[in-house]
């Protein structure tokens, strides 16, 4: 599992590459990252399968999340939007572990629910640009 750049703290929202698309998870300490997943789950992967639109809050070591993927911390809005505390953030992640919510690629993502827990705003970049290529494609199908 190799970090690229500075060990995670408590409350910060941890990036990993999947290839294809990024995961993502809040760091919660002591090794251990809080996170959306699949009902039905990949290993290793925290891929949610997206057929019955659910997927489960969870509390697990990092290691096991992150794989063999790469990863980092991404606070990506901390100088744009406010940031909850520590402690808020902490007591945001755990509340949820063990919940089930609703889950879509393109609006209750992991990368969603992360920000949410971080920020109060639920935000991915990730679906916005797949949004938008989606748009681009379907508008050259149509007129071209």
């Amino acid at each position: 599992m190799p970090l690229k750049g500075r060990n995670p703290e408590d409350g910060d929202l941890i990036e990993i590459d999947r290839g294809f698309y990024k995961h993502w998870c809040v760091y919660v300490g002591e090794g251990d990252v809080v996170h959306i997943t699949g009902l039905t789950e990949m290993p290793d992967s925290g891929f949610v399968s997206s057929s019955n639109g659910q997927a489960k809050v969870k509390r697990e070591p990092l290691e096991h999340v992150v794989g063999d993927c790469n990863y980092w911390v991404n606070n990506k809005y901390d100088e744009s939007r406010p940031v909850y505390s520590v402690d808020k953030i902490l007591e945001r992640a755990n509340d949820e572990v063990g919940k089930i919510r609703r889950y879509h690629a393109f609006a209750k993502n992991c990368e969603h629910f992360a920000t949410e827990i971080r920020y109060n705003e639920a935000i991915s970049d990730q679906a916005n640009t797949a949004v938008a290529v989606i748009m681009v494609i379907g508008f050259l199908i149509l007129f071209i």
